[in-house]
């Protein structure tokens, strides 16, 4: 199971510098991992982007003893590629927590169009959602719904203060999220239903947003108030997450059908702790290798053809202004 974290950073320079440090595995798409900061600045110049945010930085955790340090980075360059495919890249690993975890910094340009990376509300869910994919694609667990992410009013906090013996009871806002957190249903439909069982019933919805209503309190609440997984867009990304399980455990059940192969003692122990064979441990990293020696390939390619073009742009300048001092001084009647 892999946790993220998405946040903005000033200086792309200053976040891999801390996290080159403590690395034990590291790689780069669309640019040498070495030359990094480098290879960021240079892009961001070329297209005049130079303020504001820089880039932006992912924390991806594991459990523990879930996944290797080499494999942990690999699944990082994995989640980057569905993310921004079109940026650059640095993935650094650190094993220096019982949680293996990934530092990925990603340069603000979109190399084919120019733009920033857009870090919204959707960005969120895509980093969630890309994570989760990269996950269930290697037979690994995905987190349940992140409670932090639960908003409180100041009434709802009154109700569980810490100084008295109230901290066990629920505002009907929480017999909601509860009972939404309970749903296992991969449509409206059945969701409808689901809550209907609970005493609640859904009020409203609108193509980006939904209002809830409690029945025994007579009381309606939009789901953005409880939380934006219990908003509109984080109920129908359950759906897909929902759906997905589904057909996870379709798969497992058809392979457990299935004659297995012989295997190792390290074989064994990948599919006892992750599903997951060795073989297809060393099928991806080859993958990930290929992806990554093509990227360089390009991003070289295009560093090349770029500064040919700013070479041939400075020697149009140079001969312009040598042209202008030749019409200047004729202009000045002098002998040239």
């Amino acid at each position: 199971m892999a946790t993220t974290k998405l946040s903005a950073t000033k200086s792309t320079s200053r976040a891999i510098n801390y996290a080159e440090k403590r690395a034990v595995e590291k790689s780069g798409l669309n640019c040498d991992v070495d030359y990094a900061k480098s290879s960021f600045k240079a892009s961001r110049e070329l297209y005049g982007k130079t303020d504001g945010n820089q880039g932006h930085v992912i924390i991806q955790s594991f459990k523990p003893g879930e996944v290797t340090p080499e494999q942990c980075n690999q699944l990082g360059l994995a989640l980057a590629e569905k993310l921004a495919p079109n940026h650059q890249v640095a993935v650094y690993t650190h094993a220096d927590t019982d949680h293996v975890h990934n530092h990925i910094v990603i340069n603000s340009i979109d190399l084919e169009t120019g733009k920033k990376f857009n870090n919204n509300k959707q960005a969120l869910r895509n980093v969630r959602n890309f994570n989760d994919e990269v996950c269930m694609e290697h037979g690994l667990s995905v987190p349940n719904k992140d409670t932090a992410r639960l908003r409180y009013t100041q009434t709802e906090k009154a109700i569980a203060d810490p100084n008295t013996k109230s901290t066990a009871q629920y505002s009907w806002k929480d017999e909601i999220r509860e009972a939404i957190d309970q749903s296992q249903a991969n449509n409206m439909d059945e969701f409808k239903d689901h809550l209907n069982q609970h005493g609640i019933e859904i009020e409203r919805v609108t193509p980006k947003s939904i209002t809830y209503r409690h029945l025994a309190e007579d009381k309606k609440v939009r789901g953005r108030k409880l939380g934006e997984d219990y908003n509109k867009g984080g109920i129908e990304d359950g759906f897909e997450r929902q759906i997905q399980r589904q057909q996870q455990t379709e798969r497992a059940s058809d392979t457990e059908c299935q004659p297995k192969r012989p295997t190792s003692n390290r074989d064994e122990a990948t599919e006892r702790d992750t599903g997951v064979t060795q073989a297809d441990w060393d099928q991806f990293a080859q993958d990930t290798n290929e992806l990554e020696r093509s990227r360089q390939a390009a991003e070289s390619a295009r560093l090349a053809d770029e500064k040919a073009r700013r070479n041939r742009e400075e020697r149009a300048r140079a001969k312009q202004a040598s042209r202008r001092i030749i019409n200047n001084d004729r202009e000045n009647g002098l002998e040239l």
